[in-house]
Order: structure tokens, then C-alpha cells, then sequence
């Protein structure tokens, strides 16, 4: 029997209304002053938190698939990411993250370690809190 092995979560965190970029203008912003950085999964948009609070965007297209089941598998793999890294994230930023179609079939996992790495690159900390 094969045990899988749970993504490891940095601090104590839930993701509420105010922790989502929602306004055109929001995104807008991070297009126009942000760093663009591009994984095998994921590409992340990251720009310094004019609010000083960690916030995400996230976008999944129907370039990505047709069918709305997939696009929200991607979304909940994304933001189950964040949610698991949120609070160990420093300096605040503002990220906007685009699906990739290579994200389809795999679990959050290997989501989360291209979204570490892709921090790590942009010289976002993902620290213990504690």
C-alpha cells in the first residue's frame, strides 16, 4: 500500500475574502510593476504589497481546457498551495499565478514545490513563522 506524503504547511493558515486580488486595477498593477517568473506549471507575476499584506491572484483560461471541472481543479491546486505557504511568505507581495496545462494531472505536491521555487527565485522567503 502506497502512503502519500501530505505537503508541508508553513505555520497556521486559512485564506479569507481579503487575502485575494479582485479588482482589474489590483492586476493591473501587478502586469504593469511586477516580475514575471515562469515554471514548468505555473507562471507567477510578483510584485511588493502596496497594502502590506500577502495577496493572490490567479487565472485560469479556457486556453487551459474547455471544461469548467478542470479549470477549478486547477484553481483549488493553486490555492491550496498558497494556503499552505501563505504565512511563512516574506516580504508581503502581491502574486498573480497563471495555470499552465502541464498542471492537469498532477497533485498539489508538485504544485507547491514549483510555487517554493519560483519564490525562492523571485528572493521571496518562504520561512517558519514561528
Amino acid at each position: 500500500m502506497k502512503v502519500e506524503k501530505t505537503p508541508p504547511q508553513v505555520g497556521l493558515a486559512g485564506i479569507g475574502k481579503g487575502d485575494y486580488l479582485r479588482r482589474q486595477s489590483e492586476f493591473d498593477y501587478v502586469r504593469a510593476n511586477g516580475t514575471t517568473l515562469a515554471g514548468r506549471l505555473i507562471v507567477i507575476n510578483i510584485v511588493s504589497a502596496p497594502d502590506n499584506k500577502v495577496r493572490i491572484g490567479i487565472i485560469v483560461s479556457k486556453g487551459y481546457s474547455r471544461k469548467a471541472v478542470h479549470r477549478n481543479r486547477a484553481r483549488r491546486l493553486i490555492r491550496e498551495s498558497f494556503r499552505l505557504l501563505r504565512t511563512g511568505i516574506r516580504p508581503p507581495v502581491w502574486i498573480i499565478v497563471i495555470a499552465r496545462r502541464q498542471l492537469f494531472s498532477l497533485k498539489v505536491q508538485d504544485v507547491q514545490g514549483e510555487f517554493v521555487q519560483l519564490l525562492a527565485d523571485a528572493k521571496v522567503s518562504v520561512t517558519d513563522p514561528s
